[in-house]
């Protein structure tokens, strides 16, 4: 691909002498909804951990932009244009709406008047949000905490966008309201990479990807996307929508 904003090429990390990543290849081009799937255990929250300066890895390279990035902190890496929505919950619990978005502005430096503009934004973009500025994050649902996640990775106003199982304690139609979040995050310019065990992440997706024991098994782009969901959907569902998620791994 020749716009890859992110190039992940033959990583291998762990944790302590456990492997957990076994030479994963992939890239993902500028303006993307990637999405990466698997279940429990294959190593998916690793990798976005490792991409974002949280674990270092042990071979293989990282680069964002043309750049190899692996040696950076994740600070640096949020400056440089990388946000992070963590695992759920994903916010601090005890601190309040505002105070949550605000820590998200940090990547913004010492220019206090642009990150009060990006909070401005930040409410006027998530009404929901705007109305409980003042209530503790631990006090919103859980959708409405996944909501604010993701409005905080965005207050630093990034290219790139690591999203960490955006679905997980979710109701469905919760479920459908986060992912369209992120297609709209997508639509307005910013690249997404989301990890995720729910297949429905796949209606959202431009681009997409099934792990298995740390390796990219299988791959599918653009129209091929839809075709990739009706097949994981026969696998594991019988053709039904009721659960919607990955029960084992991928038939090959």
């Amino acid at each position: 691909m020749s716009d890859a904003l992110l190039r992940v090429t033959d990583l291998r990390t762990g944790y302590g002498s456990m492997p957990v990543l076994h030479g994963l290849s992939f890239e993902v081009v500028r303006g993307e909804m990637a999405v990466v799937l698997g279940t429990n255990g294959v190593g998916k929250t690793t990798t976005l951990r490792t991409i974002a300066g949280l674990l270092p890895k042990w071979s293989g390279s990282i680069e964002f932009e043309g750049a190899l990035i692996e040696k950076k902190t994740p600070e640096q890496l949020v400056a440089r244009g990388i946000g992070v929505v963590p695992g759920p919950p994903g916010v601090f619990r005890d601190l309040s709406v505002l105070d949550n978005l605000r820590v998200g502005s940090f990547a913004l430096g010492r220019d206090r008047r642009r990150a009060e503009q990006r909070l401005a934004r930040a409410l006027e973009a998530f009404p929901i949000l705007a109305e409980r500025r003042d209530q503790a994050a631990g006090s919103l649902s859980g959708g409405e905490q996944r909501m604010l996640a993701v409005a905080r990775a965005l207050m630093g106003e990034p290219r790139l966008l690591l999203v960490d199982e955006a679905s997980i304690g979710l109701s469905p139609a919760m479920v459908r309201s986060t992912f369209a979040l992120l297609d709209q995050v997508r639509a307005d310019g910013v690249t997404v990479l989301m990890v995720e065990q729910n297949v429905a992440a796949l209606d959202v997706a431009t681009h997409a990807f099934v792990m298995e024991r740390g390796r990219v098994v299988r791959e599918a782009h653009g129209d091929e996307v839809a075709g990739m969901r009706d097949e994981l959907a026969r696998a594991y569902l019988g053709g039904g929508e009721a659960e919607p998620v990955l029960a084992g791994r991928m038939r090959r």
